[in-house]
């Protein structure tokens, strides 16, 4: 629901927007300032995401993803209409809810349509077991798209990042987990009665 709210709101705003033809330049300028920051951030987020990295949180990159979009569409509707590159660009983020809406109603597309929207807009339910102060066991739910639990382990780095290792235990165990240290680089994983023993050491 994070995603949807911040776009829904966004859209809002640029559409509101665009029907007053809200003359500010002030705040367009300080807006495309925000948009090339989260331009940034995303970008970095893909590098990282690439390596198996990512910044700390389970929704980071998804909200900054999310702004970096939302952001677009409030630039679109501070923009005159015109023809350049920059107003197609800033026309995208505004435009791709309607391209949803005309997939969705065209039957040949609809299944396709229905995939990307619940890929781009649903939040994945995360939760996170602590091993100790530097190692985690995370759990990533995606709902209709993939029901059975993800499992990563979570290695704390430097300053605002973390290494997520996925695949570490089978997507069909499900159940209570439990967690038990063994020494100081194993870890015992319980999942609904099955027994999992990991070197964390290896996923630092």
């Amino acid at each position: 629901m994070i995603t949807i709210t911040i776009l829904t709101i966004c859209f809002l705003i640029a559409l509101s927007c665009k029907i007053k033809k809200v003359k500010v330049p002030e705040l367009r300028v300080l807006t495309w300032y925000i948009h090339l920051i989260f331009l940034v951030l995303s970008a970095i987020c893909l590098l990282l995401m690439a390596n198996d990295m990512g910044f700390k949180g389970t929704q980071t990159e998804r909200i900054i993803f999310t702004l970096y979009a939302g952001s677009g569409m409030i630039l679109y509707g501070f923009s005159k209409p015109d023809t350049d590159a920059r107003y197609a660009y800033l026309l995208s983020f505004f435009g791709f809810p309607f391209l949803l809406l005309f997939g969705i109603l065209l039957p040949p597309l609809r299944t396709l349509t229905l995939v990307i929207t619940l890929t781009l807009l649903s939040d994945s339910r995360f939760h996170r077991y602590k091993i100790d102060d530097d190692y985690a066991l995370q759990t990533k739910t995606s709902g209709i798209l993939a029901p059975q639990p993800a499992y990563s382990i979570i290695t704390d780095k430097y300053w605002f990042f973390e290494k997520i290792s996925s695949g570490i235990i089978p997507p069909t165990a499900t159940g209570n987990i439990r967690l038990q240290k063994i020494n100081t680089d194993s870890v015992r994983i319980s999942v609904g009665g099955k027994n999992y023993e990991l070197r964390i050491a290896n996923y630092e």
